[in-house]
C-alpha cells in the first residue's frame, strides 16, 4: 500500500488527531503483514517512530512559513512535488492501492492524482469537513461566510473555501472513504458522496501509557486547553472567558498548549488584556509532556467549532479531567453520554464561563466522582479495534 503522510510544520501545528491516527494505525497495519510504502513530509515522524517503513521524504519548499497565506503557498508547493514523486514511487515499488491518511488537500491531492494515474484503488480518512449539520450543501458564498464569522481574512476565507470544494469533489471520487464518526459519514453524503463508499472506523487513544504518566505539578492549572492555535479552535473565546474568570476571582491560571500561526496574536491579546500572570502560553509539546501537563490542571476546556470525533477531548479524559465544550454535533456523538463532559451553545461566552466556574467550584468528592467519570468512559477507545475496521476496509480494495 502506498500512503501519502503530510503534516505540517511544528510551527504550524503540533502532531494532531490525524496524525496520531495513522502513527498507531500503521503500526498495526505492518504487524499484520500490510507492506507500507510512504511519502512523508520532512520533518519525518515515522522515521523515529518505528523502522519498518518503506519511508521516501519531501521537503517543504520553505523552511519556515510565517502567516496563513506563506503556509498555504508552501502546501500548494509540496503538493506539486508529491504528485510526481508519488507516481515515480508507486511504479518502482509496485504498490497495489493508494492511502490518504487525512482528507486535508496536501494529503488528499496528491494520493488522487497518483490514485488517477496508475488506476489503483484510493481509500481515504476522513476527519472531518467545516460545515455545519443543519448546513451541509453549501455553496461558496456560504462557506466562505462561514469562515469570515469565525473571525479570518477575506483572502484567508477564500483560500479555505476553495480547499473545501477541492476536498469535497475528490473525496466524491475516492474508491472508499473512512470515517471517524456517523457525523462526518453523514455529513459526506450530504454533500453528494455514495453512502455505498463510506465506512466507519473511529478513533481510539492509548490509556496505558497515559495511566504511566505523572501530573507535572498537581492541579497547577485552573483550566488547560490543547489544539491547533487558530481560530475555528475557539481559543479566542476562550480567552473571553478566562478574562471574566480572572476577574471574579482574581488568581486562575489557564494553560493553553499548542502551536498554529495565531500563536502571536494569543500572546498579544493575552498581554493586552493584563493577563499575563494568569494565563501560560506554552506552545507545542510532545505527548508525554503534553499528558503531564493535563494531569496538572483541573478542567479541560475545548470551545472548537470544527471537530470529526474529538481526539483531545478523549486524551483530556483519559488524564482524569472534566471536559467543557461547545456542543458540535460529532462531540456530542461520541462523548453526548459522558456525565463529565458539559457542553454549552457554540458561541455562548457566558454560558462557557458559567460551565468552567461551576467545576473549579466543585467540592472534591464530586470532582473525584467526575475524574473517575472521564476515564472510565474513555476506555472503550482502542487504537488495535480502530486499526482493524481500517485494515478489512484496505484488505478488500486489494483484492
Amino acid at each position: 500500500m502506498f500512503s501519502i503522510f503530510f503534516h505540517p510544520s511544528p510551527y504550524v501545528t503540533a502532531v494532531g488527531g490525524a496524525e496520531k491516527r495513522f502513527l498507531e494505525t500503521s503500526k498495526v497495519f505492518v504487524e499484520k503483514g500490510l507492506e507500507l510504502v510512504v511519502l512523508e513530509s520532512n520533518p519525518s515522524l515515522l522515521e523515529r517512530k518505528n523502522g519498518y517503513y518503506k519511508l521516501y521524504t519531501l521537503s517543504s519548499p520553505f523552511s519556515a512559513c510565517r502567516g496563513w497565506f506563506t503556509i498555504y503557498l508552501d502546501w500548494i508547493l509540496w503538493v506539486m512535488l508529491a504528485c510526481f514523486r508519488s507516481v515515480s514511487i508507486i511504479h518502482r515499488t509496485r504498490c497495489r492501492l493508494v492511502f490518504a491518511p487525512n482528507n486535508t488537500v496536501p494529503n488528499l491531492l496528491p494520493a488522487y492524482f497518483a490514485h488517477t494515474v496508475t488506476r489503483l484503488p484510493l481509500c481515504v480518512v476522513v476527519h472531518h469537513m467545516d460545515v455545519t449539520s443543519e448546513n451541509t450543501q453549501k455553496g461558496f458564498q456560504m462557506v466562505f461566510s462561514a469562515y469570515r464569522k469565525i473571525g479570518y481574512t477575506a483572502s484567508i476565507s477564500f483560500l479555505k473555501t476553495l480547499a473545501f470544494i477541492i476536498v469535497t469533489r475528490l473525496l466524491k471520487e475516492a474508491n472508499v472513504c473512512i470515517t471517524v464518526s456517523n457525523f462526518t459519514a453523514q455529513t459526506l453524503t450530504r454533500l453528494g458522496a455514495a453512502s455505498r463508499r463510506i465506512r466507519i472506523s473511529g478513533n481510539g487513544i492509548d490509556p496505558q501509557l497515559i495511566n504511566q504518566i505523572s501530573a507535572l505539578q498537581k492541579k497547577a492549572y485552573d483550566a488547560v486547553f490543547v489544539g491547533r492555535i487558530s481560530k475555528e479552535k475557539g481559543v479566542f473565546d476562550l480567552l473571553e472567558v478566562w478574562r471574566q474568570i480572572v476577574s471574579e476571582r482574581g488568581h486562575v491560571r489557564l494553560l493553553i498548549i499548542g502551536s498554529g500561526p495565531d500563536l502571536l496574536e494569543v500572546k498579544e491579546i493575552v498581554e493586552n488584556y493584563g493577563l499575563k500572570e494568569n494565563v501560560v502560553v506554552r506552545g507545542g509539546v510532545d505527548d508525554v509532556e503534553m499528558y503531564s501537563l493535563l494531569k496538572s490542571g483541573r478542567v479541560f476546556v475545548f470551545p472548537s467549532r470544527f471537530e470529526g470525533w474529538g481526539l483531545a477531548v478523549a486524551e483530556a479524559l483519559a488524564c482524569g479531567l472534566p471536559v467543557v465544550c461547545y456542543d458540535i454535533p460529532a462531540l456530542r456523538e461520541v462523548f453526548g453520554e459522558c456525565k463529565s463532559v458539559f457542553f454549552v451553545p457554540v458561541g455562548n461566552i457566558e454560558r462557557l464561563s458559567s460551565a468552567v466556574k461551576k467545576i473549579l467550584e466543585m467540592e472534591k468528592k464530586k470532582y473525584d466522582e467526575f475524574s473517575e467519570i472521564s476515564r472510565n468512559y474513555v476506555s472503550r477507545f482502542a487504537w488495535s479495534e480502530v486499526a482493524m475496521k481500517d485494515l478489512q476496509v484496505i484488505r478488500k480494495l486489494e483484492t
